[in-house]
Protein backbone atom coordinates (compact mmCIF):
# COMPACT_ATOMS: atom_id res chain seq x y z
CA UNK A 1 0.00 0.00 0.00
CA UNK A 2 2.97 2.13 0.81
CA UNK A 3 4.78 1.47 -2.33
CA UNK A 4 1.74 2.32 -4.57
CA UNK A 5 0.99 5.26 -2.85
CA UNK A 6 4.74 6.25 -3.25
CA UNK A 7 3.87 5.67 -7.12
CA UNK A 8 1.38 7.37 -7.18
CA UNK A 9 2.27 10.56 -6.12
CA UNK A 10 5.57 10.09 -8.47
CA UNK A 11 2.93 10.16 -11.14
CA UNK A 12 1.08 12.67 -9.93
CA UNK A 13 3.83 15.11 -9.72
CA UNK A 14 4.99 13.75 -13.29
CA UNK A 15 2.08 14.36 -14.97
CA UNK A 16 0.74 17.97 -13.39
CA UNK A 17 4.20 19.69 -13.92
CA UNK A 18 4.10 22.95 -15.86
CA UNK A 19 6.15 22.21 -19.37
CA UNK A 20 6.96 25.04 -22.28
CA UNK A 21 5.64 24.37 -25.66
CA UNK A 22 8.90 24.34 -26.96
CA UNK A 23 9.75 21.69 -24.44
CA UNK A 24 6.89 19.52 -24.98
CA UNK A 25 7.13 19.60 -29.01
CA UNK A 26 10.76 19.15 -29.26
CA UNK A 27 10.20 16.00 -26.75
CA UNK A 28 7.67 14.38 -28.99
CA UNK A 29 10.01 14.96 -31.91
CA UNK A 30 13.27 13.55 -30.05
CA UNK A 31 11.35 10.25 -28.98
CA UNK A 32 10.23 9.67 -32.38
CA UNK A 33 13.52 10.12 -33.84
CA UNK A 34 14.86 7.99 -31.13
CA UNK A 35 12.25 5.44 -31.25
CA UNK A 36 12.90 5.02 -35.18
CA UNK A 37 16.45 5.14 -34.99
CA UNK A 38 16.01 1.89 -32.25
CA UNK A 39 13.84 0.05 -34.52
CA UNK A 40 16.22 0.04 -37.36
CA UNK A 41 19.25 -0.78 -35.42
CA UNK A 42 17.34 -3.73 -33.85
CA UNK A 43 15.60 -4.68 -37.35
CA UNK A 44 18.05 -7.61 -38.27
CA UNK A 45 17.53 -9.11 -34.76
CA UNK A 46 13.88 -9.23 -34.42
CA UNK A 47 11.56 -12.06 -36.05
CA UNK A 48 8.79 -10.30 -39.17
CA UNK A 49 5.77 -8.97 -37.11
CA UNK A 50 7.46 -6.18 -34.92
CA UNK A 51 6.64 -3.09 -36.90
CA UNK A 52 5.57 -0.95 -33.49
CA UNK A 53 8.26 -2.49 -30.74
CA UNK A 54 10.03 0.63 -30.37
CA UNK A 55 7.43 3.37 -31.40
CA UNK A 56 4.56 2.54 -28.62
CA UNK A 57 6.70 3.10 -25.23
CA UNK A 58 7.53 6.63 -27.49
CA UNK A 59 4.01 7.39 -28.04
CA UNK A 60 3.47 6.62 -24.15
CA UNK A 61 5.80 8.61 -22.85
CA UNK A 62 5.31 11.43 -25.11
CA UNK A 63 2.07 11.53 -24.08
CA UNK A 64 2.66 11.43 -20.50
CA UNK A 65 5.13 14.10 -20.32
CA UNK A 66 4.07 16.32 -23.33
CA UNK A 67 0.30 16.34 -23.32
CA UNK A 68 -2.01 14.85 -25.53
CA UNK A 69 -1.81 17.06 -28.91
CA UNK A 70 1.96 15.83 -29.09
CA UNK A 71 1.10 12.40 -28.13
CA UNK A 72 -1.66 12.28 -30.74
CA UNK A 73 1.19 13.52 -33.45
CA UNK A 74 3.54 11.42 -32.09
CA UNK A 75 1.13 8.64 -32.81
CA UNK A 76 0.66 9.32 -36.25
CA UNK A 77 4.31 9.93 -37.09
CA UNK A 78 5.42 6.14 -35.34
CA UNK A 79 2.57 4.64 -37.14
CA UNK A 80 3.08 6.50 -40.65
CA UNK A 81 7.08 5.71 -40.40
CA UNK A 82 6.05 2.33 -39.02
CA UNK A 83 3.92 1.46 -41.98
CA UNK A 84 6.60 2.77 -44.60
CA UNK A 85 9.88 1.00 -43.31
CA UNK A 86 8.72 -2.03 -41.07
CA UNK A 87 5.58 -3.00 -43.32
CA UNK A 88 5.40 -5.18 -46.19
CA UNK A 89 6.46 -4.46 -48.68
CA UNK A 90 8.80 -2.32 -47.02
CA UNK A 91 9.81 1.58 -48.31
CA UNK A 92 5.80 2.07 -49.38
CA UNK A 93 2.64 3.11 -48.32
CA UNK A 94 0.68 0.04 -49.60
CA UNK A 95 -2.20 -0.76 -48.35
CA UNK A 96 -2.96 -4.73 -48.31
CA UNK A 97 -4.59 -6.95 -45.86
CA UNK A 98 -1.48 -7.52 -43.94
CA UNK A 99 -0.80 -3.75 -43.72
CA UNK A 100 -4.58 -2.58 -42.75
CA UNK A 101 -4.77 -5.25 -40.33
CA UNK A 102 -1.02 -3.82 -38.78
CA UNK A 103 -1.94 -0.60 -38.87
CA UNK A 104 -6.10 -0.91 -37.54
CA UNK A 105 -3.96 -3.22 -34.55
CA UNK A 106 -1.70 0.14 -34.11
CA UNK A 107 -4.50 2.38 -34.08
CA UNK A 108 -6.55 0.64 -31.59
CA UNK A 109 -3.39 -0.01 -29.29
CA UNK A 110 -2.49 3.90 -29.18
CA UNK A 111 -5.74 5.41 -28.86
CA UNK A 112 -6.50 3.52 -25.95
CA UNK A 113 -3.28 4.08 -24.47
CA UNK A 114 -3.16 8.05 -25.11
CA UNK A 115 -6.94 7.85 -23.67
CA UNK A 116 -5.88 6.13 -20.50
CA UNK A 117 -2.74 8.37 -19.88
CA UNK A 118 -5.28 11.68 -20.65
CA UNK A 119 -7.45 10.73 -18.63
CA UNK A 120 -5.11 9.72 -15.83
CA UNK A 121 -3.34 13.46 -16.17
CA UNK A 122 -6.41 15.23 -16.67
CA UNK A 123 -7.52 13.32 -13.19
CA UNK A 124 -3.82 14.01 -11.66
CA UNK A 125 -4.28 18.10 -12.21
CA UNK A 126 -7.92 18.24 -11.30
CA UNK A 127 -6.53 16.25 -7.55
CA UNK A 128 -3.48 19.09 -7.61
CA UNK A 129 -6.15 21.85 -7.96
CA UNK A 130 -8.31 20.35 -5.35
CA UNK A 131 -5.34 19.55 -2.85
CA UNK A 132 -3.94 23.32 -3.82
CA UNK A 133 -7.60 24.57 -2.87
CA UNK A 134 -7.52 22.53 0.08
CA UNK A 135 -4.41 23.50 1.56
CA UNK A 136 -5.54 27.37 1.34
CA UNK A 137 -8.70 26.60 2.94
CA UNK A 138 -6.57 25.27 5.72
CA UNK A 139 -4.35 28.08 5.54
CA UNK A 140 -7.93 30.56 5.65
CA UNK A 141 -9.05 28.32 8.51
CA UNK A 142 -6.49 28.16 10.58
CA UNK A 143 -5.57 32.38 10.00
CA UNK A 144 -9.74 32.17 10.95
CA UNK A 145 -8.95 30.09 13.97
CA UNK A 146 -6.11 32.81 15.10
CA UNK A 147 -7.87 35.45 14.41
CA UNK A 148 -10.76 34.51 16.72
CA UNK A 149 -8.52 33.56 19.50
CA UNK A 150 -6.67 36.89 19.51
CA UNK A 151 -10.22 38.64 19.23
CA UNK A 152 -11.45 36.88 22.36
CA UNK A 153 -7.75 37.02 24.57
CA UNK A 154 -8.39 41.03 23.44
CA UNK A 155 -12.04 40.88 25.02
CA UNK A 156 -10.75 39.18 28.19
CA UNK A 157 -8.12 41.84 28.39
CA UNK A 158 -10.76 44.56 27.50
CA UNK A 159 -13.24 43.11 29.80
CA UNK A 160 -10.87 42.55 32.79
CA UNK A 161 -9.58 46.81 32.46
CA UNK A 162 -13.07 48.33 32.18
CA UNK A 163 -14.18 45.89 35.43
CA UNK A 164 -10.64 47.36 36.97
CA UNK A 165 -11.15 50.70 36.26
CA UNK A 166 -15.22 50.44 37.19
CA UNK A 167 -13.33 49.27 40.94
CA UNK A 168 -11.44 52.58 40.66
CA UNK A 169 -13.82 54.49 39.80
CA UNK A 170 -16.34 53.53 42.76
CA UNK A 171 -13.11 53.34 45.17
CA UNK A 172 -12.11 57.09 44.61
CA UNK A 173 -16.32 58.31 43.93
CA UNK A 174 -16.41 56.67 47.18
CA UNK A 175 -13.13 58.53 49.17
CA UNK A 176 -14.82 61.87 47.76
CA UNK A 177 -17.85 61.57 49.53
CA UNK A 178 -16.61 60.05 52.78
CA UNK A 179 -14.07 63.00 52.97
CA UNK A 180 -16.51 65.62 51.57
CA UNK A 181 -18.36 64.45 54.97
CA UNK A 182 -15.27 64.74 57.18
CA UNK A 183 -14.48 68.24 55.56
CA UNK A 184 -17.76 69.72 55.88
CA UNK A 185 -20.74 70.13 58.41
CA UNK A 186 -23.92 71.18 56.55
CA UNK A 187 -25.73 69.34 53.61
CA UNK A 188 -25.96 71.81 51.06
CA UNK A 189 -22.12 72.50 51.28
CA UNK A 190 -21.39 69.02 51.25
CA UNK A 191 -23.35 68.31 48.27
CA UNK A 192 -21.97 70.86 46.13
CA UNK A 193 -18.77 70.04 46.76
CA UNK A 194 -19.62 66.03 46.16
CA UNK A 195 -21.60 67.13 43.36
CA UNK A 196 -18.72 69.22 41.89
CA UNK A 197 -16.10 66.72 42.79
CA UNK A 198 -17.87 64.09 40.66
CA UNK A 199 -18.72 66.39 37.93
CA UNK A 200 -14.32 66.67 37.52
CA UNK A 201 -14.32 63.06 37.53
CA UNK A 202 -16.90 62.33 35.16
CA UNK A 203 -15.33 65.45 32.48
CA UNK A 204 -11.47 63.90 32.84
CA UNK A 205 -13.02 60.15 32.56
CA UNK A 206 -14.52 61.37 29.13
CA UNK A 207 -10.85 62.75 28.19
CA UNK A 208 -8.97 59.34 28.97
CA UNK A 209 -11.88 57.29 27.33
CA UNK A 210 -12.06 59.66 24.07
CA UNK A 211 -7.94 59.78 24.13
CA UNK A 212 -5.46 57.94 22.51
CA UNK A 213 -4.57 54.72 23.95
CA UNK A 214 -6.26 55.80 27.07
CA UNK A 215 -4.09 59.21 27.24
CA UNK A 216 -5.91 62.71 27.91
CA UNK A 217 -3.56 65.88 26.82
CA UNK A 218 -2.64 68.33 29.70
CA UNK A 219 -4.35 71.31 27.75
CA UNK A 220 -7.40 69.50 27.81
CA UNK A 221 -7.84 68.84 31.27
CA UNK A 222 -6.38 72.30 32.24
CA UNK A 223 -9.17 74.07 29.42
CA UNK A 224 -12.42 71.40 31.21
CA UNK A 225 -11.63 72.46 34.61
CA UNK A 226 -11.19 76.03 33.72
CA UNK A 227 -14.40 75.37 31.85
CA UNK A 228 -15.74 74.54 35.56
CA UNK A 229 -15.89 78.69 36.25
CA UNK A 230 -17.87 79.81 33.91
CA UNK A 231 -17.86 82.82 31.30
CA UNK A 232 -17.04 85.62 34.13
CA UNK A 233 -13.66 83.81 35.28
CA UNK A 234 -12.58 81.87 32.58
CA UNK A 235 -10.64 84.94 30.57
CA UNK A 236 -9.17 85.27 34.20
CA UNK A 237 -6.96 82.03 34.21
CA UNK A 238 -3.72 82.45 31.89
CA UNK A 239 -2.60 78.74 30.56
CA UNK A 240 0.44 78.05 29.08
CA UNK A 241 1.88 74.91 28.16
CA UNK A 242 3.29 72.27 25.41
CA UNK A 243 1.31 69.27 24.04
CA UNK A 244 2.00 66.61 27.06
CA UNK A 245 0.03 63.60 27.09
CA UNK A 246 -0.87 61.88 30.51
CA UNK A 247 -2.15 58.24 30.85
CA UNK A 248 -5.54 57.64 32.97
CA UNK A 249 -4.68 57.30 36.34
CA UNK A 250 -2.21 60.89 36.10
CA UNK A 251 -4.75 62.55 34.35
CA UNK A 252 -7.84 61.90 36.85
CA UNK A 253 -5.16 62.46 39.57
CA UNK A 254 -4.24 66.11 37.82
CA UNK A 255 -7.90 66.75 36.68
CA UNK A 256 -8.70 66.65 40.79
CA UNK A 257 -6.18 68.75 42.01
CA UNK A 258 -6.52 71.59 39.38
CA UNK A 259 -10.58 71.52 40.55
CA UNK A 260 -9.57 71.63 44.42
CA UNK A 261 -7.11 74.34 43.50
CA UNK A 262 -9.39 76.25 41.50
CA UNK A 263 -12.29 76.05 44.14
CA UNK A 264 -10.05 77.52 46.74
CA UNK A 265 -8.99 80.37 44.41
CA UNK A 266 -12.66 81.00 43.79
CA UNK A 267 -13.13 81.18 47.43
CA UNK A 268 -9.89 82.55 49.14
CA UNK A 269 -7.99 83.21 46.52
CA UNK A 270 -7.06 85.60 43.31
CA UNK A 271 -10.40 85.07 41.73
CA UNK A 272 -12.10 86.32 44.69
CA UNK A 273 -10.47 89.20 44.20
CA UNK A 274 -12.07 91.70 41.28
CA UNK A 275 -8.35 91.76 39.59
CA UNK A 276 -6.87 88.82 40.48
CA UNK A 277 -5.50 85.85 37.82
CA UNK A 278 -4.05 82.38 38.06
CA UNK A 279 -1.21 81.36 35.82
CA UNK A 280 -1.17 77.72 35.23
CA UNK A 281 1.95 76.53 33.05
CA UNK A 282 3.92 72.93 32.31
CA UNK A 283 6.24 71.74 30.47
CA UNK A 284 9.02 69.05 30.24
CA UNK A 285 12.27 69.78 32.77
CA UNK A 286 15.14 67.79 33.85
CA UNK A 287 14.73 66.75 37.43
CA UNK A 288 17.97 64.64 38.91
CA UNK A 289 18.92 63.43 35.50
CA UNK A 290 15.27 62.56 34.82
CA UNK A 291 12.62 63.94 32.31
CA UNK A 292 9.81 64.98 34.47
CA UNK A 293 6.38 66.76 34.01
CA UNK A 294 6.30 69.95 36.06
CA UNK A 295 3.22 71.79 36.63
CA UNK A 296 3.15 75.65 38.07
CA UNK A 297 -0.04 77.36 39.48
CA UNK A 298 0.12 80.90 40.47
CA UNK A 299 -1.93 83.11 41.89
CA UNK A 300 -1.27 86.83 41.41
CA UNK A 301 -3.97 90.11 42.57
CA UNK A 302 -5.64 88.57 45.31
CA UNK A 303 -5.92 88.89 48.65
CA UNK A 304 -3.04 88.11 51.29
CA UNK A 305 -3.13 83.71 51.85
CA UNK A 306 -2.00 82.18 54.82
CA UNK A 307 -1.72 78.15 55.37
CA UNK A 308 -4.30 76.78 56.53
CA UNK A 309 -4.51 75.21 60.32
CA UNK A 310 -7.19 72.49 59.23
CA UNK A 311 -6.50 70.20 56.82
CA UNK A 312 -9.71 69.46 54.71
CA UNK A 313 -9.92 66.66 51.80
CA UNK A 314 -8.88 69.34 49.22
CA UNK A 315 -5.90 69.93 50.83
CA UNK A 316 -4.98 66.53 51.68
CA UNK A 317 -6.13 65.65 47.67
CA UNK A 318 -3.28 68.46 46.59
CA UNK A 319 -0.23 67.58 48.56
CA UNK A 320 -0.73 63.71 47.72
CA UNK A 321 0.50 65.05 44.34
CA UNK A 322 0.59 63.37 41.42
CA UNK A 323 1.60 59.67 40.91
CA UNK A 324 4.92 59.02 39.59
CA UNK A 325 8.58 58.57 41.19
CA UNK A 326 10.18 60.47 42.00
CA UNK A 327 7.24 63.10 42.70
CA UNK A 328 6.84 66.31 44.60
CA UNK A 329 4.44 69.03 45.98
CA UNK A 330 5.42 72.75 46.58
CA UNK A 331 2.90 74.74 48.23
CA UNK A 332 4.20 78.42 49.11
CA UNK A 333 1.40 80.80 50.03
CA UNK A 334 2.65 84.51 48.78
CA UNK A 335 1.38 87.82 49.78
CA UNK A 336 -0.43 87.88 46.76
CA UNK A 337 -1.11 84.29 46.65
CA UNK A 338 -1.48 80.71 46.45
CA UNK A 339 1.99 79.20 44.46
CA UNK A 340 1.53 75.33 43.67
CA UNK A 341 4.54 73.57 41.85
CA UNK A 342 3.46 69.62 41.29
CA UNK A 343 6.52 67.47 39.68
CA UNK A 344 6.87 63.68 38.74
CA UNK A 345 8.13 61.20 36.51
CA UNK A 346 7.40 61.97 32.98
CA UNK A 347 7.87 58.02 32.19
CA UNK A 348 5.48 57.18 35.66
CA UNK A 349 2.65 59.75 34.33
CA UNK A 350 2.65 58.12 30.53
CA UNK A 351 2.83 54.43 31.80
CA UNK A 352 -0.89 52.89 32.87
CA UNK A 353 0.88 51.55 35.76
CA UNK A 354 1.33 54.46 37.59
CA UNK A 355 0.16 54.62 41.06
Amino acid sequence: MSDQGSFTAALQRIVTRERSPQFRWSLALGLFVLALVLRYAINDALPPGFPYLTFFPAVIVTTLLAGLWPGIVSAILCGLAAWFFFIAPAYSLDLNPGALTALGFYAFIVTVDIFIIHGVTVTAQHLQAERESMSDLAKSLQQSNLTLAQSEREQQVLSHEIGHRLKNQLSIVQAIVTQSMRSQSDLPTIAKAITDRITVLAEAQDMVILGMVGQAGVQEIVRKVVDLHGDQLQSRFLVDGPPVKLASRPALSLSMILHELGTNATKYGALSAPDGVVRVDWGIEDIDGQPSFVLRWREEGGPPVVEPVSKGFGTRLIRAGLPGAPASVVLEFHPDGLHCQLSADLAAMQSERAA
